[in-house]
């Protein structure tokens, strides 16, 4: 566990964590009082804003105004860890064997990758996972005291992060197992569970939770109107199996290329061993209950339809665990089989362990160097754009737009970031295309009316933009920057030319920034990442 924080330790890459810092200051600069329109996007003025995640982002602006990004990062090893540390307690309640607990810590580990980042979404993680474990490891009813409990979770839950819905689903497949058991005969298909809950309570309980929110079940209502968007365009809501097919934005956002080999194939073992104890559990009449059937195959679904789901993997692994002991304990599994069985155990520890270890020994030693993976962002922009004070409209990537906002907010309002849903269809595929050059980029630039174009290099181009309306002002190793040259943006460029002989740069107004002449300066090539 030790070295799997180390692990998790990781350097700040996140798009996300910028804008949730930015939105959590100014909740609190505003005395707690949200906004009922965005304050941070030219495109969105006026549009109605939802601050579904409120909490949360005031959580992460206290933590880093307390502790700076390494706090952050703690949080999130503590959060993760503790999540994995349920999951193992499960495993080992559930086996009564240490390398089986193991293996299930060390394989839902590699799907806890998936949500490295730093964002709301960590708190259901832990929550979900407390949750379900607490639920398929019980051995005696509940007091009232866990109701309460559950209730008080809840409300902050739905104020950190709306996915808390999931537990109602959960809940609900637990009323209607209670329900479908009542039916004549279906005993011989699935087992009677003793729940340690009423579900019926429980259910009730969320839906009183699920209103004491600043927008009661309105909440829910923008996640779902978030979900059908962000699965075109973000390789994480996109299903993990998803064939790259060249000239589609997928190809260019994620799909195949955003999860390895090895991810993909942990995920279709894990669904592939579910259906297969499932199978034999009923040739060797060994019966399931309702629940856990539903609740295994609804974690696998979401996990094939989206890969930002693939932690969900962690509910199959211990019915796997579940399941596997009662076809032990009851005599069911072949005596040749046993010896097999007790191969792959060792094996599956063996590998995952090297895996780890491996890791930890490349990667351990940069997180505790680096606080933040700057390569990633666009500083050196920034840094122009802080200090010359540019006027006029302003593109940007989507996936830089928090970044911009957290540095330049109130000086700069950006064209897009990463909250989708808000800007709309619309504006993210006027991103692409300006972002990627797709045929007729030039017109889009023409009609949104920008003075400066912030361009996230890609692919290895050297040069993302050429043309004779626009002047580069900045390029280096991860970014390229572009003013409009027409008279509006006469003061922008005088601007721009007092900077640069401030900091006794060559800059040509006309011809531009020389990249190729600046790079032989061994320190400005540092300085400003020029290669």
């Amino acid at each position: 566990m030790v070295g799997l924080g180390g692990i998790f330790y990781k350097p700040i890459f996140s798009c996300d964590i910028w804008l949730h810092l930015k939105m959590g200051e100014y909740i609190v600069e505003y005395n707690y009082v949200l906004p009922t329109a965005d304050p941070f996007s030219y495109t969105t003025e006026g549009k109605p804003l939802i601050f579904h995640e409120w909490l949360s982002q005031i959580t992460l602006y206290f933590v880093h105004n307390a502790l700076g990004f390494s706090g952050l990062r703690i949080m999130r090893v503590f959060l993760e860890l503790t999540a994995l540390a349920f999951i193992f307690w499960a495993a080992l309640q559930l086996s009564r064997r240490f390398l089986v607990a193991l293996l299930v810590l060390l394989v839902t580990a590699y799907l806890f990758r998936t949500r490295y980042l730093i964002r709301p979404e960590l708190f259901s993680l832990l929550f979900l996972t407390l949750f379900y474990t607490r639920f398929i490891t019980a051995r005696r009813r509940f007091s009232h005291v866990y109701y309460i409990v559950f209730f008080l979770l809840c409300i902050a839950w739905i104020n950190l992060h709306p996915f808390m819905i999931f537990t109602g689903v959960i809940i609900a497949i637990l009323s209607i197992a209670r329900i479908a058991m009542r039916i004549r005969g279906i005993n011989r298909w699935f087992r009677i569970t003793d729940l340690p809950f009423d579900p019926n309570i429980l259910f009730l309980l969320f839906l009183v939770a699920s209103l004491i929110n600043p927008y009661g079940y309105h909440i829910y209502g923008y996640v779902f109107g978030t979900t059908p968007m962000v699965k075109q365009f973000i390789c994480e809501w996109q299903p993990i199996f998803i064939s790259l097919q060249r000239g589609s934005l997928r190809s260019i956002t994620g799909g195949v290329l955003a999860f390895p080999l090895i991810m993909k194939g942990l995920v279709i073992a894990i669904i592939v061993l579910f259906l297969v104890v499932v199978v034999i559990s009923y040739t060797r009449k060994i019966r399931w209950t309702v629940e856990d059937v539903l609740m295994g195959l609804l974690m696998s679904y979401m996990t094939i339809t989206a890969a930002r789901f693939a932690w969900l993997l962690f509910v199959p692994a211990l019915l796997i665990v579940k399941y596997g002991k009662l076809h032990m304990d009851n005599g069911r599994l072949p005596e040749r089989l046993k010896p097999i069985m007790l191969t792959l155990l060792w094996g599956g520890v063996a590998i995952s362990c090297l895996y780890w270890v491996s890791e930890g020994y490349y990667r351990i030693p940069h997180n505790l160097r680096h606080e933040i993976q700057i390569e990633n962002y666009p500083d050196v922009p920034v840094k122009i754009l802080a200090e010359t004070n540019f006027s006029g409209r302003l593109y940007n990537p989507a996936g830089w737009g928090g970044y911009l906002i957290y540095h330049l907010y109130p000086n700069y309002k950006v064209f897009i970031d990463t909250r989708t849903h808000l800007h709309g269809e619309t504006s993210v595929v006027t991103s692409m295309m300006i972002q990627y050059q797709y045929p007729g980029f030039e017109k889009l630039i023409e009609k949104c009316g920008f003075d400066l174009l912030l361009f996230k290099k890609m692919f290895g181009d050297k040069r993302p933009f050429c043309s004779a309306d626009w002047i580069l002002i900045f390029e280096n190793a991860n970014s390229a920057m572009y003013l409009r040259n027409n008279v509006r943006n006469t003061m922008n460029m005088k601007k721009i030319v007092e900077y640069y002989k401030e900091k006794n740069l060559p800059f040509d107004p006309k011809k531009g920034f020389d990249l190729e002449e600046l790079r032989k300066n061994k320190h400005l090539s540092e300085r400003y990442r020029l290669s």
